[in-house]
């Protein structure tokens, strides 16, 4: 891998990898299958839905769900509890973190070793966040288990201390049940030092320094936060400035401009870079990625019927973003609780140069459909520095407390002030189709 910049895509059961050099050279939309490598991760002996963490030169497996050995993938796909191997971990969950080095090795993604660290408890699709240096992890949405959930639901790597650290478990787990409709995320986002959380059909927020959960309500609009920014509302919001973010919802790329005097969020789309009105056997969440130096990858992921047979298969873009001053346009709207407004003296934000097109056929994922559950940029280039942040260098000295380098600046967004560059900007959304 020395040499390429990858996108490494993750799903409940594959790692897909993609190299976006291979993309570049086309000249037609479509890529030769040596551009991408599918390592079965559930096959090899790892847990089923595991979450994927990248810093720096390491990729991480964060807990997941055991199952046993020599199911078809039929019978993986379903949701059935007799598929966990309950002699594993924690009646079939795992509590246990591993570690691939993406620089050491020529086939890195199919070799992860035991990280010398693991969890209080195991979790299910576990939600992972670095915020001020610190890695916060909580459960996420079980597939198989159905049972209790092991406790702590939520808990915090700190380098200074070395090991995981419980916090305070979120009144949405109070039940400490996944099956009760109340307790299943449909989506998070971060803002600042602030986590939201949105599980059955209410909001929740967890204050990183006051370390409290805050019950936040049903509605939408009784949160003091951009509607944009709130969990379960759309997919990942990627900053490309400090006060512009990128996202993909509801079949449309689109920018969101948040103005300094906390009105409404100002959109434009980006149609010039991905516009789909194709009709397929499905169509998965896009996912944007931030590659650097304002330029971001689009992948979105499919299912398409030729005959009687259904191929598995991911758009691909990549761009390129550059912040305007004013300019006269009428791609630019306002958006206020879902509603769409013209805004026809106002123009674009953002100046937008597509870099390149494509899509990539999965025929290795089988039965599995593609659903992205994490999507990660690297670049194999000089990314080993002295700063590195590095979780396994803990095994060798107390003094490798890498990770206090990384802690971010505080960024107060929730006003829309914030002053950090824009590779330290911490807005992210998720949601979660399980």
């Amino acid at each position: 891998m020395e040499g390429k910049s990858v996108l490494l895509i993750a799903t409940k059961q594959r790692l897909v990898v993609v190299d976006l050099r291979e993309l570049e050279k086309l000249k037609i939309p479509a890529v030769p299958e040596r551009a991408v490598k599918v390592f079965n991760f559930v096959e090899n002996g790892f847990p089923f839905a595991a979450s994927f963490f990248l810093r720096e030169s390491k990729l991480y497996a964060f807990g997941g769900e055991r199952t046993r050995v020599g199911l078809s993938e039929d019978r993986l796909l379903s949701s059935s509890t007799t598929n966990l191997d309950e002699s594993s971990g924690t009646r079939g969950l795992s509590r246990k973190i591993y570690v691939s080095d993406l620089t050491t090795m020529t086939d890195s993604i199919t070799r992860f070793d035991d990280h010398c660290l693991t969890m209080q408890a195991p979790k299910t699709s576990p939600i992972i966040e670095e915020i001020e240096g610190k890695i916060y992890v909580l459960a996420g949405p079980s597939f198989h288990y159905k049972d209790f959930m092991p406790i702590p639901a939520f808990e915090v790597y700190d380098p200074s201390l070395h090991r995981f650290e419980t916090l305070p478990t979120p009144p949405f787990y109070s039940r400490k049940n996944y099956t009760d409709p109340d307790c299943i995320i449909h989506g998070h986002s971060v803002v600042g030092t602030t986590i939201y959380v949105r599980a059955g059909e209410q909001y929740y927020s967890y204050t990183i320094r006051r370390r409290e959960w805050d019950y936040l309500g049903k509605s939408a609009d009784e949160i003091p936060l951009q509607e944009h920014l709130l969990p379960g509302n759309n997919g990942k919001f990627v900053p490309a400035y400090e006060d512009i973010l990128i996202s993909f919802s509801h079949d449309e790329l689109f920018a969101v401009l948040l103005p300094p005097d906390g009105g409404d969020p100002l959109i434009q789309s980006l149609d010039e870079v991905y516009k789909d009105e194709s009709t397929v056997f499905w169509k998965g969440e896009g996912v944007v990625v931030a590659m650097g130096e304002h330029e971001m990858c689009f992948i979105r992921p499919k299912a398409i019927e030729f005959g009687n047979e259904v191929r598995n298969r991911i758009d691909v873009a990549t761009f390129r973003v550059e912040k305007l001053n004013s300019s006269v346009s009428n791609s630019l709207t306002s958006r206020r609780n879902g509603d769409v407004q013209d805004r026809d003296d106002s123009g674009p934000f953002l100046s937008v140069t597509c870099l390149s097109q494509g899509f990539y056929n999965l025929h290795e994922l089988g039965l599995e459909v593609p659903q992205i559950r994490s999507a990660f940029f690297h670049s194999c280039i000089n990314i080993r520095q002295k700063t590195s942040v590095d979780l396994e260098d803990h095994k060798a000295s107390d003094s490798d407390s890498d990770l206090e380098d990384h802690k971010a600046s505080d960024s107060d967004l929730e006003d829309h002030k914030a002053s950090n560059s824009d590779s330290n900007i911490s807005i992210f959304c998720y949601g979660f189709s399980f």
